[in-house]
């Protein structure tokens, strides 16, 4: 494996977005990744690990966004210093 395709990795590539975005909405993490389902289940396990948090705003319609954890922040750093070598 090359360490390039590292930064493919669609977990990879929200927490590096998220980390030069700061809290983005659903929407916006739709255009990084085409499959809404592929983004689902890496939002789904990146809160389940800590990396990231949502906020839901209740208007009509519903907003969700999402932001870089503590801990994300620091992961996401690491990836961005291999992202820069690179």
């Amino acid at each position: 494996m090359k360490i390039s395709s590292l930064l493919e990795i669609p977990s990879v590539k929200i927490l590096l977005f998220l980390q030069e975005k700061g809290e983005v909405r659903y929407t916006d993490l739709t255009k990084l990744i085409a499959s809404r389902g592929t983004l689902s289940i890496n939002i789904k396990e990146l809160e389940e690990e800590g990396l990231i948090q949502r906020r839901v705003v209740t208007t009509k319609p519903i907003q969700a966004y999402y932001s870089l954890t503590d801990k994300g922040r620091e992961i996401a750093t690491h990836f961005g210093k291999i992202k820069k070598t690179l």
